[in-house]
């Protein structure tokens, strides 16, 4: 018993080739989503991180070259505490924003954040203290406790920043080969798909033009028809003898 191959024709097969165009462009945003996520956003918060680390480090050297250059004996108490609230500010402004979650930093870089955060934390009590001292005129205890005190717990405070910058920087260059791998893989799989959507636009084509060849072969036996390049009697002319006959 034979059987009949089954042809597609040719409706179906355009049917097929929008069907199998759209997936690829769905495909190709999804790649591009990925890349936005997996690539870009991971570069992105690197660079927010360097940004606000450094951010950090600077209101931290801003308050201790402060309080390095007061002078207690012949200096205006008021100055030196918008000076240090100032910093303070700038501080509080970045720390939070310097990533912390142990899911997206490495250990040693979420140990030292933990570090820095906590010696801030005495090292803001401890200007605290000195602002009032200061604000009370007690130059002397305000002194006793910036040499005893704030001087080895900014020193702890500038250590800690340091080393945690270095070790984002150190954990960005390793971040960085295995985003960079990831992304020339995205990158060629967005090219093979758009080579994909070419191909079925050319095949596209090519169906649609097969399907508008006879109608246009039709337009133009139609028009031929209208100028009567095809007009013919519906009855055959008489001959000459049958004339005579009438």
């Amino acid at each position: 018993m034979q059987h009949r191959k089954r042809q597609i024709t040719l409706k179906q097969r355009m049917g097929l080739c929008l069907a199998a165009f759209f997936a690829a462009f769905a495909m190709q945003l999804t790649l591009n989503g990925y890349q936005s996520r997996a690539v870009q956003a991971v570069q992105d918060a690197q660079m927010g991180c360097f940004n606000a680390i450094s951010r950090f480090q600077g209101g931290v050297e801003s308050s201790i070259s402060v309080l390095e250059n007061y002078r207690w004996e012949n200096s205006e108490p008021e100055e030196i505490i918008d000076r240090l609230q100032s910093a303070s500010s700038t501080c509080n402004a970045w720390l939070w924003r310097i990533e912390s979650d142990l899911g997206t930093v490495s250990e040693e870089q979420y140990l030292l954040y933990n570090a820095v955060s906590t010696t801030y934390d005495s090292y803001t009590a401890l200007v605290d203290q000195l602002e009032e001292a200061v604000a009370a005129g007690q130059d002397t205890k305000a002194a006793q406790l910036y040499y005893n005190k704030i001087v080895p717990c900014g020193g702890y405070l500038r250590q800690y920043t340091q080393q945690l910058l270095n070790t984002a920087i150190t954990d960005a260059q390793g971040t960085y080969t295995t985003v960079s791998a990831l992304s020339d893989r995205v990158k060629w799989a967005q090219t093979v798909v758009v080579a994909l959507c070419l191909a079925l636009g050319c095949v596209m084509a090519f169906s649609v033009l097969t399907l508008l060849t006879p109608v246009q072969q039709m337009i133009g036996a139609s028009r031929e028809v209208t100028r009567g390049e095809f007009d013919s009697p519906d009855l055959p002319a008489p001959r000459q003898p049958e004339m005579d006959q009438l």
